[in-house]
């Protein structure tokens, strides 16, 4: 008998006891055996299981997982491995599987076999909470990417059936309900209406539906009920007549906030046969989408929705991927003192968006409650999620749209009669040509001494405009807008941003709200309608928030109010972000209403595997919940004391590895003094005010014009360009006269940057570099203390103190503001005796012709070996540690732009070594 038959057996059992239907060694019709047979809701999950952790047994269990999808006996499989010394119950579920989920069947040859066990991404689950881990494999179904693009296809297929003539016609037709988008922008609305069809399709009442459970009783269905289904739509000749017909028949049961937007979409369409072809192409992605993807529809349209609005960028309108809305909402519920089987409790709560987009964190929340209530009254709950308990607001009506749909199908047999989802104006309003700012208008009435809100005229997506029903919210979960000031209204005309602007200084008056980015006027408005006893906030933040000047206030202003529990920051390059239009890293943010005398530290979240699933998502959200993050290979964790959250100080979250954040922190800052350098700035200004020239000309002066890095690979850097002003240009006159010699970067590429610090031959002017004087050198000489300071900046403690201050936007490319910049910890160069700066200047001249490796391969580089065993000497700073710190750092994911390896060396912790 194979040693995993009887594990099977335990682990049906354990599955069973948290409530999944499981069957071990299940046969079935064509013959083959499941080792475990599970079902979860309408989807079969087959469990190939191997026993002992090897290579060659989890190939083995991905073999028996693509077989059982080959041979079309599940929906999806998981391979899972037994741990080697496991052989009862009783082991079983005090230790640990390895399991991976598979949701399609590959080419069974051996080359493929090892290339899949090789790429595959197992996780290592506690038996207990493998359950989880099994209700979340059918959310896989399907590649993402591969259905994002197939919706996507669809949607530029149909679109492109309409000439501009008809383009024009359509959009007309539409009127004001379509200002703001495109043809693409009403296709992906039809595809989104469609899948909802889908969903209607299969609850089709066999009878009619009774008088007092249509919206409008007055309705006669005559002989045409059950509505058509999209695939009778799409065999038929006359599909725009027919599926409007259907969605008219649904209509008179409910669904008004989907169905009416579609209806008027089919009704502006010209009938010809063109829109039947665009309407059947989009019909069957619909079906061939709600086929195979299981609840990541959201997912797909989420990310087409945002590519089609135009003023995404300007608009800061931010799409939140699936696994980050799945973490958030764990977060959010953890620890909640709720009783899940109490029907009152459960639906009392009241749970806000400010800034819902497409609904993708109101859909997380509310399937997290369903998913957790025991009332067994669960469409009464769900029923609740979507009259009552869940609010949206968006300035885009047709995110609104996408919100209601994707909530109408969490239950779409529950024919909901109200939603609080609105749309609020941003922009001029038309009625009273007053400047409106969208959900930040219920701003209005506060400030610091009082808050007396008056609920702003809005749209909600069952109603004529009225004033929005506002509570207090138990709750927020949100993805606030974010653009800089620069970009922040840039699609709109010079009057109107400029008014928009003086309404923000307006609704802001008072406050501590800084006027850098409309993130904080979220955050703020959160805060003020949240329950004070036991509100909570989740959000989604860019990671520069954490580092920022200007984002110190609003660090702080929320350490007042809230305990922040969780700061989750990503270090995985392929995933940095935690929303799916954007670049820029992007952190969680989960925070509670202050107890008195709080002083629980905050748990510090760097994932080295930003998860790229729902399923994967929730297991990591517990293993951050129990404690054992790091030992699942997530990432690390870190914890943060209350006085440092009190004083805004996020900087554990500047590096991965918690051990070279304390060296940084704890070995370096006490050691050193502030403002040892003042910057002179010119930047951008030298290219705005001169041009490039040649050495030979007398006006010329010399330039670090770029930051290549092949170029600056040395200490000692020759100019790489020469300038003059440009003609009849006298400003920069005054910019040539600022030569200096020691530069600092403004921005660094961590993968292929050489130095932190370089000095020049000549005097230069600098464009990408920053220049820097060294204050406060007593009695040594300038171009002495700027050696010094070069040696030090570019040592290993060095690299550490200025990543340490660095505003973190990209992880791999970090930029150095010039308030960065002077906060610097550097020691005092005039403390240092003449013979430790002689050392300094000793080993610069040595080395500063010599090149230098990039920062991956710095701790094998013969320059920095020597700069750190000279720098060490001089301040008398543990080399050990100093090595320590150099392989560290050569290890971070930011450094590398690989993600972490999980190595012994890796797993090193500093138990030896006195930093703590």
């Amino acid at each position: 008998m194979a040693k995993e038959v009887p594990l099977n057996s335990y682990l049906a059992a354990i599955l069973a006891k948290y409530g999944i239907e499981a069957e071990p060694e299940a046969s079935q019709t064509d013959g083959s055996i499941i080792d475990v047979k599970c079902v979860v809701g309408d989807k079969t999950v087959a469990i190939e299981a191997e026993h002992g952790y090897s290579n060659t047994k989890m190939k083995e269990a991905i073999r028996d997982a693509n077989n059982k999808l080959a041979r079309n006996v599940c929906d999806v499989a998981i391979a899972i491995v037994y741990p080697t010394e496991c052989d009862s119950l009783k082991a079983l579920e005090s230790s640990e599987v390895r399991a991976h989920v598979r949701t399609q069947s590959f080419k069974q040859d051996r080359r493929e076999l090892n290339r899949q066990a090789q790429n595959a991404q197992w996780r290592t689950i506690k038996t207990a909470d493998f359950a989880n881990y099994v209700r979340q494999a059918p959310n896989e179904l399907g590649s993402p990417d591969a259905l994002a693009k197939l919706a996507d296809i669809a949607i530029n297929s149909a679109a492109d059936k309409f000439n501009q003539l008809y383009v024009e016609s359509i959009m007309a037709q539409m009127g004001e309900a379509a200002v703001g988008t495109n043809i693409t922008g009403l296709m992906t609305d039809m595809l989104t209406a469609l899948m909802f069809h889908t969903k209607l399709d299969t609850i089709r009442h066999k009878s009619k539906p009774t008088l007092d459970a249509r919206a409008n009783p007055t309705v006669d269905f005559n002989d045409e009920w059950p509505p058509p289904t999209v695939q009778e739509c799409i065999n038929s000749d006359q599909i725009a007549k027919m599926l409007h017909n259907a969605h008219d028949l649904w209509l008179a049961v409910d669904y008004k906030q989907i169905l009416e937007w579609s209806c008027a979409i089919i009704n502006a369409l010209p009938a010809t046969p063109a829109s039947n072809n665009a309407l059947k192409i989009l019909a069957q992605a619909a079906i061939d989408i709600q086929r195979t993807a299981g609840s990541q529809h959201h997912d797909l349209v989420g990310i087409t929705f945002c590519q089609s609005v135009e003023s995404a960028k300007s608009d800061g309108s931010m799409y939140t991927t699936i696994p980050a809305a799945t973490i958030l909402a764990h977060m959010l519920f953890n620890d909640i003192d709720i009783d899940w089987s109490d029907f009152d409790q459960v639906t009392s709560l009241r749970i806000v968006d400010f800034a819902c987009g497409t609904g993708t964190l109101l859909i997380a929340a509310a399937n997290y409650i369903l998913e957790h209530e025991q009332t067994n009254r669960s469409e009464e709950v769900a029923e609740a999620l979507l009259e009552q308990m869940l609010y949206g607001f968006d300035i885009n009506n047709r995110a609104i749209f996408q919100t209601a749909t994707g909530i109408g199908m969490i239950a779409p047999n529950v024919a909901f009669r109200k939603m609080h989802l609105y749309s609020l104006m941003l922009g001029i309003d038309s009625n009273d040509e007053q400047p409106k700012l969208g959900s930040l208008e219920l701003l209005e009435g506060l400030n610091q001494y009082s808050f007396n809100p008056r609920p702003p005229t809005g749209t909600r997506i069952d109603t004529e405009p009225a004033p929005i029903e506002t509570e207090t919210f138990n709750m927020a979960i949100m993805n606030p807008p974010f653009t800089t000031n620069s970009k922040r209204h840039h699609h709109l005309p010079k009057n109107i941003k400029q008014a928009l602007n003086n309404r923000e200084k307006q609704l802001y008056k008072g406050t501590n709200i800084p006027h850098t980015g409309n993130i904080a006027g979220f955050l703020v408005l959160a805060d003020k309608y949240l329950d004070n006893s036991n509100g909570r906030l989740a959000f989604v933040a860019p990671t520069a928030i954490s580092t920022a000047k200007s984002a110190l206030g609003i660090r702080k202003d929320l350490a007042k109010t809230f305990h922040i529990k969780y700061l989750i920051v990503s270090y995985d390059p392929r995933r940095i972000y935690q929303s799916g239009n954007t670049s820029i890293g992007e952190m969680l943010v989960v925070m509670e209403r202050k107890q008195p005398h709080e002083q629980r530290p905050t748990i510090a979240v760097k994932l080295t595997t930003n998860p790229s699933s729902a399923s994967d998502a929730a297991a990591c959200a517990y293993s951050i919940i129990n404690g054992d993050a790091t030992t699942h290979e997530w990432g690390f964790v870190d914890y943060i004391d209350r006085s440092s959250i009190l004083c805004g100080d996020w900087s554990a979250l500047q590096f991965a590895n918690n051990d070279l954040y304390k060296i940084a922190s704890e070995s370096l800052w006490h050691k050193t003094l502030q403002n040892q350098l003042e910057i002179r700035t010119i930047g951008r200004r030298i290219h705005e005010h001169t041009q490039k020239s040649r050495q030979s000309d007398p006006h010329a002066t010399p330039a670090l014009y770029d930051h290549n890095v092949n170029h600056c690979n040395r200490l000692l850097v020759t100019p790489d360009q020469y300038v003059k002003p440009k003609p009849g240009n006298t400003r920069a006159l005054k910019y040539l006269k600022q030569p200096h010699r020691l530069k600092l970067p403004t921005r660094i590429s961590m993968t292929s940057v050489k130095n932190m610090a370089c000095l020049t031959t000549v005097p230069t002017v600098s464009a990408a570099w920053q220049s820097g004087v060294p204050i406060c050198v007593g009695e040594h000489s300038d171009e002495d203390a700027e050696k010094a300071v070069a040696m030090i900046l570019n040592s290993s403690l060095g690299k550490l103190g200025m990543l340490l201050v660095r505003v973190n936007r990209k992880p791999s490319y970090p930029t150095l503001p010039i308030d960065t910049l002077q906060r610097i910890p550097m020691p005092s160069i005039a403390k240092l005796k003449p013979e430790k700066i002689q050392q300094l200047v000793t080993t610069f001249d040595k080395l500063a012709d010599t090149q230098r490796y990039s920062f991956p391969r710095a701790h094998e580089c013969p320059v920095q070996l020597a700069i750190d065993e000279t720098v060490c000497e001089v301040l008398d700073f543990d080399p050990e540690l100093c090595r320590t710190a150099r392989h560290l750092l050569a290890q971070e994911p930011m450094v590398t732009g690989k993600p972490y390896e999980w190595t012994p060396t890796a797993q090193h912790q500093l138990t030896n070594l006195d930093i703590i």
